[in-house]
């Protein structure tokens, strides 16, 4: 074949979306003939598989930035084993204000969040909060506390900023997805509801809070029940600017009662509540209950009433302190659950450990310059707004996830990160996809799922059968804009990725 010709066929190649060291293969010739289904014609979509050894396996539209959905937990769990490390803890203290006299504490005693975001959780790697509770009841004793004068404070002034990203779209910044942020949660910030429709149509939607209890909660339900076939659309509202929470919209008469989970946004305050509560059936009482402190400093009562400025923590006496779950305990937890509480949190003790603050803006120095250590560009490649991917304004090209997921593999780190990662039919997001492949292939695929309203994404590792580390199989899969049936995008997905996986 002379040089002319040669140039031919590598130009057809790129106009294709294809490089031109790409071999035909089966992954290639199927995402060729997905250009024209109906499903994907008319949406945003690309992909990039290449193995470790640098070759590229198959390219399509791969610098096209999209939505990544949880996709981005892949870079916030990254970042911070790889800049924190995985034994990496989050500290919690315990302080108080005032005088020990005579066992009596006359004063206030604060509960000093250090960004910990596992306290009251329920899941794989948190500890039981009876454990922690009872760890923190000891300190008191040792410090010689069996009484308290004053209040228990819940401070989460480690995290200064906004306690929400302010880029997030109004129907997930209240929803279990979008709990507020704060130093000290409890629960990851999240209030479980049971709701359920009224006995005939137009009449009030019951609605239960379940757990925590929010005393100081005042509620609002404006909810009516739906005719038959009209679905859910409830919204929940609730800021720190007041204790009001408001539930409104329509659930349908056909409707199962069922558990939804809203945000907290008063974390702290809950923290302080049920420590209280826990030490007055320990026999220690806290003479004026608990409260928590607002964004302007003061503390704040029962009622929610600013009363007066709170302690500097520079000035208080520490009595002790707990520590979380290791960080790559953590980052596993994030990743398998797709958890976006503990995904924010990570990406803001990063920027403060960086930079000394945990705004977002300071997120974005401080991930840019994590990156440019890995050797991953940034500038003009992407933009990212926060650490879980909810919000809808940020862009990643499968391009991108490659070369950061290539860099990946050669950091200290790497060995934990790849152990985050989900596999298919296992435990966490990817327990019921690939049902149909062998054992053989998904015990080789560790990856995480990204999913929007018509976002689907997929991005990962494929360990070879064959042992050969070079062989290992590096892809993103991106989806924006999609309208067809969320099962039948899933298959298009899972063939995708069990072809790739029949490439090593």
């Amino acid at each position: 074949m002379n040089l002319r010709n040669k140039t031919i066929i590598a130009l057809l190649c790129l106009s294709l979306g294809w490089t031109a060291n790409a071999q035909t293969n089966a992954v290639q010739k199927y995402v060729e003939q997905l250009k024209t289904t109906e499903e994907l014609k008319d949406a945003v979509w690309g992909v990039k598989v290449a193995k470790a050894d640098g070759s590229v396996l198959v390219e399509y539209n791969s610098n096209k930035r999209m939505l990544p959905a949880s996709n981005l937990k892949l870079i916030t769990t990254g970042l911070a084993l790889n800049e924190l490390g995985p034994d990496y803890k989050f500290t919690t203290r315990l302080a108080y204000s005032g005088s020990v006299e005579d066992g009596v504490l006359k004063g206030d005693l604060y509960i000093i969040g250090g960004g910990d975001p596992t306290i009251g959780m329920r899941d794989s790697v948190a500890f039981q909060l009876q454990k922690t509770f009872s760890e923190w009841a000891s300190m008191l004793r040792k410090a010689g506390i069996s009484h308290i004068d004053g209040r228990i404070i819940g401070d989460g002034r480690y995290f200064d900023g906004e306690d929400q990203n302010l880029s997030w779209q109004l129907e997930d910044s209240y929803c279990g997805d979008g709990s507020a942020m704060s130093a000290l949660s409890f629960y990851g910030n999240l209030l479980d509801t049971r709701v359920a429709p009224g006995k005939s149509l137009g009449s009030p939607v019951q609605v239960e809070p379940l757990f925590p209890e929010l005393p100081w909660m005042n509620w609002r339900n404006t909810c009516v029940t739906a005719a038959k076939g009209e679905g859910n659309d409830l919204y929940f509202l609730c800021t720190t600017l007041a204790p009001v929470a408001s539930m409104s919209g329509t659930y349908a008469l056909d409707q199962p009662a069922k558990r939804l989970t809203c945000a907290n946004p008063f974390g702290a305050m809950t923290c302080a509540y049920y420590f209280y509560r826990y030490l007055e059936n320990e026999g220690i009482l806290a003479a004026e209950g608990p409260a928590d402190i607002d964004a302007s400093g003061n503390i704040r009562d029962f009622e929610q009433e600013a009363m007066q400025p709170a302690r500097a923590q520079r000035s208080l006496t520490v009595i002790g302190e707990s520590r979380s779950p290791a960080l790559k305990d953590i980052v596993r937890e994030t990743n398998y659950r797709s958890d976006n509480f503990y995904a924010e949190t990570l990406l803001r003790t990063l920027a403060l450990e960086k930079t000394g603050s945990a705004r977002y803006d300071s997120c974005a120095v401080a991930e840019s310059a994590a990156l440019g250590k890995l050797g991953v560009g940034l500038a003009g490649s992407m933009q990212i707004m926060d650490g879980s991917g909810l919000g809808r304004k940020n862009y990643v090209s499968p391009a991108f996830f490659v070369q950061f997921l290539t860099a990946m593999r050669g950091t200290a780190v790497f060995k934990d990160y790849l152990k985050s990662l989900p596999q298919p039919g296992k435990y966490g997001t990817l327990s019921t996809r690939m049902v149909s492949s062998s054992p053989e292939v998904k015990n080789r695929i560790y990856m995480k799922s990204g999913s929007l309203n018509g976002v689907r994404c997929f991005s990962g590792y494929i360990l070879p059968s064959s042992g050969k580390d070079e062989d290992t199989i590096i892809f993103s899969v991106m989806t924006n804009n999609t309208i067809a049936e969320t099962s039948r995008i899933n298959f298009i997905m899972d063939k995708i990725i069990g072809l790739m996986a029949a490439e090593n």
